[in-house]
Protein backbone atom coordinates (compact mmCIF):
# COMPACT_ATOMS: atom_id res chain seq x y z
CA UNK A 1 0.00 0.00 0.00
CA UNK A 2 2.86 2.66 0.98
CA UNK A 3 4.35 1.75 -2.69
CA UNK A 4 0.90 2.67 -4.39
CA UNK A 5 0.94 6.18 -2.53
CA UNK A 6 4.23 6.60 -3.76
CA UNK A 7 3.23 6.01 -7.53
CA UNK A 8 0.53 8.53 -6.81
CA UNK A 9 2.53 11.58 -5.68
CA UNK A 10 5.10 10.49 -8.34
CA UNK A 11 2.38 10.42 -10.95
CA UNK A 12 0.56 14.10 -9.31
CA UNK A 13 3.87 15.49 -9.68
CA UNK A 14 4.73 14.21 -13.15
CA UNK A 15 1.06 15.62 -14.73
CA UNK A 16 1.88 19.40 -12.60
CA UNK A 17 5.28 19.31 -15.00
CA UNK A 18 3.89 18.30 -17.90
CA UNK A 19 1.42 20.71 -17.71
CA UNK A 20 3.72 23.57 -16.96
CA UNK A 21 6.19 22.58 -19.78
CA UNK A 22 3.19 23.03 -22.01
CA UNK A 23 2.26 26.13 -20.68
CA UNK A 24 5.43 27.48 -21.25
CA UNK A 25 5.97 25.96 -24.57
CA UNK A 26 2.27 27.68 -25.24
CA UNK A 27 3.43 30.66 -24.02
CA UNK A 28 6.57 30.93 -25.78
CA UNK A 29 4.89 29.37 -29.11
CA UNK A 30 2.33 32.94 -28.69
CA UNK A 31 5.35 35.37 -28.04
CA UNK A 32 6.86 33.96 -31.01
CA UNK A 33 4.27 34.36 -33.24
CA UNK A 34 3.88 37.99 -32.07
CA UNK A 35 7.20 38.90 -33.07
CA UNK A 36 7.27 37.03 -36.52
CA UNK A 37 5.86 39.41 -38.80
CA UNK A 38 6.45 37.48 -42.25
CA UNK A 39 3.68 36.69 -44.97
CA UNK A 40 3.61 33.77 -46.30
CA UNK A 41 1.46 32.40 -49.44
CA UNK A 42 0.92 29.20 -49.92
CA UNK A 43 -0.60 27.76 -52.93
CA UNK A 44 -2.74 24.88 -51.46
CA UNK A 45 -2.63 21.25 -53.12
CA UNK A 46 -6.43 20.86 -53.65
CA UNK A 47 -6.29 18.35 -57.68
CA UNK A 48 -7.66 19.80 -60.40
CA UNK A 49 -8.47 23.14 -58.75
CA UNK A 50 -7.21 26.68 -57.58
CA UNK A 51 -7.10 27.60 -53.76
CA UNK A 52 -4.24 29.89 -52.56
CA UNK A 53 -4.12 31.28 -48.64
CA UNK A 54 -2.12 34.04 -47.81
CA UNK A 55 -1.27 35.39 -43.84
CA UNK A 56 -0.04 38.89 -44.46
CA UNK A 57 2.12 40.65 -41.66
CA UNK A 58 1.03 37.07 -38.88
CA UNK A 59 -2.53 38.91 -38.62
CA UNK A 60 -4.86 39.25 -41.66
CA UNK A 61 -5.95 36.03 -43.51
CA UNK A 62 -6.83 35.57 -47.00
CA UNK A 63 -8.09 33.27 -49.10
CA UNK A 64 -7.97 33.65 -52.70
CA UNK A 65 -10.74 30.35 -54.19
CA UNK A 66 -10.93 27.47 -52.73
CA UNK A 67 -10.81 24.30 -54.96
CA UNK A 68 -13.07 21.99 -55.86
CA UNK A 69 -13.72 19.95 -52.45
CA UNK A 70 -13.38 20.10 -48.73
CA UNK A 71 -9.30 19.54 -49.36
CA UNK A 72 -8.73 23.55 -48.62
CA UNK A 73 -9.42 22.36 -45.24
CA UNK A 74 -6.37 20.12 -44.69
CA UNK A 75 -4.56 23.19 -46.06
CA UNK A 76 -5.99 25.79 -43.87
CA UNK A 77 -6.00 23.54 -40.35
CA UNK A 78 -1.58 23.51 -41.76
CA UNK A 79 -1.15 26.89 -42.29
CA UNK A 80 -3.67 28.67 -40.51
CA UNK A 81 -3.21 29.46 -36.71
CA UNK A 82 -5.14 26.55 -34.67
CA UNK A 83 -7.07 29.14 -32.31
CA UNK A 84 -8.00 31.78 -35.50
CA UNK A 85 -11.33 30.87 -36.90
CA UNK A 86 -11.76 33.78 -39.23
CA UNK A 87 -11.09 34.80 -42.53
CA UNK A 88 -10.95 38.47 -43.05
CA UNK A 89 -10.41 38.32 -46.83
CA UNK A 90 -11.81 35.37 -49.69
CA UNK A 91 -11.77 36.42 -53.47
CA UNK A 92 -13.86 34.03 -55.98
CA UNK A 93 -11.86 34.62 -59.29
CA UNK A 94 -14.49 33.00 -60.85
CA UNK A 95 -17.81 31.19 -60.93
CA UNK A 96 -16.07 27.63 -61.84
CA UNK A 97 -16.82 24.69 -59.39
CA UNK A 98 -13.16 24.33 -58.90
CA UNK A 99 -12.18 27.94 -57.98
CA UNK A 100 -15.64 28.11 -55.82
CA UNK A 101 -16.74 24.54 -54.29
CA UNK A 102 -14.72 24.30 -51.09
CA UNK A 103 -16.38 27.19 -50.00
CA UNK A 104 -18.89 25.25 -48.80
CA UNK A 105 -17.00 23.68 -46.42
CA UNK A 106 -14.69 26.85 -45.57
CA UNK A 107 -18.32 28.26 -44.63
CA UNK A 108 -19.20 25.50 -42.17
CA UNK A 109 -16.38 26.16 -39.95
CA UNK A 110 -14.83 29.72 -40.11
CA UNK A 111 -16.37 32.97 -40.70
CA UNK A 112 -15.96 34.60 -43.73
CA UNK A 113 -15.79 38.86 -43.34
CA UNK A 114 -15.59 39.58 -47.02
CA UNK A 115 -16.16 37.98 -49.80
CA UNK A 116 -15.00 39.59 -53.08
CA UNK A 117 -15.95 38.15 -56.47
CA UNK A 118 -16.98 39.09 -59.91
CA UNK A 119 -20.29 39.70 -61.83
CA UNK A 120 -20.61 37.20 -64.71
CA UNK A 121 -24.12 35.81 -66.39
CA UNK A 122 -22.58 32.08 -65.96
CA UNK A 123 -23.98 31.85 -62.54
CA UNK A 124 -25.24 28.45 -61.71
CA UNK A 125 -27.66 27.60 -58.80
CA UNK A 126 -25.23 26.40 -56.62
CA UNK A 127 -22.77 29.29 -56.46
CA UNK A 128 -26.10 30.99 -56.06
CA UNK A 129 -26.79 28.99 -52.84
CA UNK A 130 -23.05 29.87 -51.72
CA UNK A 131 -23.86 33.45 -51.98
CA UNK A 132 -26.91 33.39 -49.94
CA UNK A 133 -25.10 30.89 -47.16
CA UNK A 134 -22.24 33.83 -46.70
CA UNK A 135 -24.95 36.07 -46.53
CA UNK A 136 -27.08 34.25 -44.19
CA UNK A 137 -23.49 34.38 -41.95
CA UNK A 138 -23.14 37.65 -41.99
CA UNK A 139 -20.20 37.62 -44.51
CA UNK A 140 -20.52 41.27 -46.60
CA UNK A 141 -20.42 40.09 -50.52
CA UNK A 142 -18.27 43.00 -52.60
CA UNK A 143 -17.62 43.24 -56.64
CA UNK A 144 -14.18 44.46 -57.56
CA UNK A 145 -13.39 45.74 -60.98
CA UNK A 146 -10.52 46.84 -63.13
CA UNK A 147 -7.98 49.44 -61.76
CA UNK A 148 -9.87 49.35 -58.15
CA UNK A 149 -7.31 48.75 -54.58
CA UNK A 150 -7.56 47.19 -51.29
CA UNK A 151 -4.86 48.52 -48.61
CA UNK A 152 -4.16 46.15 -45.98
CA UNK A 153 -1.67 47.88 -43.40
CA UNK A 154 0.64 49.92 -44.83
CA UNK A 155 2.58 47.90 -47.03
CA UNK A 156 0.36 45.73 -48.79
CA UNK A 157 -2.17 46.12 -51.58
CA UNK A 158 -4.38 44.05 -54.04
CA UNK A 159 -4.45 45.49 -57.28
CA UNK A 160 -7.23 44.56 -59.89
CA UNK A 161 -6.26 45.00 -63.73
CA UNK A 162 -9.54 42.70 -64.87
CA UNK A 163 -12.57 42.00 -65.83
CA UNK A 164 -13.56 45.26 -67.13
CA UNK A 165 -17.01 46.50 -65.62
CA UNK A 166 -18.30 46.58 -69.45
CA UNK A 167 -16.85 43.06 -70.57
CA UNK A 168 -19.34 41.20 -72.40
CA UNK A 169 -18.13 37.67 -73.00
CA UNK A 170 -19.29 34.11 -74.26
CA UNK A 171 -16.71 32.77 -72.42
CA UNK A 172 -17.07 32.41 -68.59
CA UNK A 173 -13.29 31.72 -68.18
CA UNK A 174 -12.87 35.60 -69.52
CA UNK A 175 -14.46 37.22 -66.82
CA UNK A 176 -11.64 35.79 -64.03
CA UNK A 177 -10.30 38.11 -61.45
CA UNK A 178 -7.03 38.97 -62.51
CA UNK A 179 -4.87 41.10 -59.42
CA UNK A 180 -1.43 41.71 -57.71
CA UNK A 181 -0.95 41.14 -54.16
CA UNK A 182 1.92 43.14 -53.59
CA UNK A 183 4.24 43.24 -50.28
CA UNK A 184 6.45 46.49 -49.98
CA UNK A 185 8.07 45.95 -53.65
CA UNK A 186 7.37 41.59 -53.75
CA UNK A 187 4.57 41.20 -56.43
CA UNK A 188 2.53 37.70 -56.57
CA UNK A 189 0.06 38.01 -59.87
CA UNK A 190 -3.08 35.51 -59.60
CA UNK A 191 -4.74 35.12 -63.44
CA UNK A 192 -7.55 32.88 -62.28
CA UNK A 193 -8.57 30.66 -65.50
CA UNK A 194 -8.17 33.81 -67.52
CA UNK A 195 -7.27 33.29 -71.39
CA UNK A 196 -4.46 34.73 -73.84
CA UNK A 197 -6.91 37.23 -75.37
CA UNK A 198 -8.03 38.60 -71.63
CA UNK A 199 -3.90 38.71 -70.65
CA UNK A 200 -2.73 40.39 -74.08
CA UNK A 201 -6.21 43.00 -73.43
CA UNK A 202 -4.65 43.85 -70.11
CA UNK A 203 -0.91 44.39 -71.34
CA UNK A 204 -2.17 47.37 -73.32
CA UNK A 205 -3.90 49.23 -70.67
CA UNK A 206 -1.65 48.41 -67.43
CA UNK A 207 1.67 49.91 -67.53
CA UNK A 208 2.25 48.22 -64.01
CA UNK A 209 2.69 45.53 -66.02
CA UNK A 210 6.28 46.67 -67.32
CA UNK A 211 7.67 46.18 -64.18
CA UNK A 212 8.57 42.92 -62.59
CA UNK A 213 6.27 40.36 -61.37
CA UNK A 214 8.05 38.04 -59.12
CA UNK A 215 5.79 35.02 -59.02
CA UNK A 216 2.82 33.95 -61.40
CA UNK A 217 0.14 31.79 -60.88
CA UNK A 218 -0.29 30.34 -64.88
CA UNK A 219 -3.95 30.49 -65.64
CA UNK A 220 -6.46 27.63 -66.23
CA UNK A 221 -3.76 24.99 -64.74
CA UNK A 222 -1.67 25.61 -66.99
CA UNK A 223 -3.77 25.23 -70.11
CA UNK A 224 -2.37 26.21 -73.76
CA UNK A 225 -4.93 28.62 -73.97
CA UNK A 226 -3.95 30.84 -71.43
CA UNK A 227 -0.52 31.94 -70.79
CA UNK A 228 1.51 33.00 -74.04
CA UNK A 229 5.10 34.08 -74.49
CA UNK A 230 4.36 37.90 -75.07
CA UNK A 231 2.74 38.25 -71.87
CA UNK A 232 5.83 36.35 -70.06
CA UNK A 233 8.66 38.43 -72.32
CA UNK A 234 6.75 41.48 -70.17
CA UNK A 235 6.30 40.49 -66.98
CA UNK A 236 9.33 38.32 -66.38
CA UNK A 237 8.73 36.23 -63.65
CA UNK A 238 10.97 34.67 -61.71
CA UNK A 239 8.90 31.36 -60.76
CA UNK A 240 5.46 30.00 -62.45
CA UNK A 241 2.88 27.96 -60.13
CA UNK A 242 0.70 26.11 -61.95
CA UNK A 243 -1.99 24.52 -59.42
CA UNK A 244 -3.45 21.10 -61.11
CA UNK A 245 -4.59 17.75 -60.63
CA UNK A 246 -2.25 14.72 -60.82
CA UNK A 247 -3.44 12.82 -63.99
CA UNK A 248 -6.15 15.30 -64.85
CA UNK A 249 -8.59 14.30 -67.78
CA UNK A 250 -7.40 17.51 -69.64
CA UNK A 251 -4.00 16.58 -69.71
CA UNK A 252 -3.08 20.07 -67.88
CA UNK A 253 -0.32 21.42 -67.64
CA UNK A 254 0.13 21.52 -71.08
CA UNK A 255 3.52 20.42 -72.84
CA UNK A 256 3.44 24.04 -74.70
CA UNK A 257 3.22 25.96 -71.27
CA UNK A 258 5.71 23.71 -69.83
CA UNK A 259 7.57 24.33 -72.85
CA UNK A 260 7.90 27.89 -73.01
CA UNK A 261 8.58 27.93 -69.31
CA UNK A 262 11.56 26.51 -69.46
CA UNK A 263 12.34 28.27 -72.52
CA UNK A 264 12.44 31.64 -71.08
CA UNK A 265 14.19 30.35 -67.51
CA UNK A 266 11.47 30.56 -65.16
CA UNK A 267 10.99 28.15 -62.69
CA UNK A 268 8.03 26.26 -62.27
CA UNK A 269 6.48 24.80 -59.45
CA UNK A 270 3.31 22.65 -59.26
CA UNK A 271 1.01 21.04 -56.48
CA UNK A 272 0.71 17.75 -58.63
CA UNK A 273 4.20 17.65 -58.14
CA UNK A 274 5.17 19.91 -55.22
CA UNK A 275 2.04 19.37 -52.94
CA UNK A 276 1.55 22.44 -51.34
CA UNK A 277 3.68 25.45 -51.83
CA UNK A 278 4.86 27.50 -49.79
CA UNK A 279 6.51 31.23 -49.81
CA UNK A 280 7.40 33.01 -46.77
CA UNK A 281 8.09 37.15 -47.86
CA UNK A 282 9.89 38.90 -44.57
CA UNK A 283 9.02 41.95 -43.03
CA UNK A 284 12.38 43.99 -44.67
CA UNK A 285 11.60 42.61 -48.04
Amino acid sequence: MEINKVDKKQIGKFLILMIFVFLIGLTSYLIFLQIDKSTKIIFCNVGQGDAAYIRIENKTDVLIDAGPNKDVLSCLGKYMPFWDKEIELAFLSHSNKDHYQGFYYINERYKIKNFITTESPFVTNTYKQLINNLINKKTKIYYYFQREKINIGKNNQFIFFWPNKNLVSSDDNDYSQIMIFKNNNFKILFTGDATSKILNNILADNNFLNNKINIIKIPHHGSKYGINKKFLEVIRPDIAVISVGKNNSYGHPAKEVLNLLKALNIKIKRTDINGDIKFTLKESL
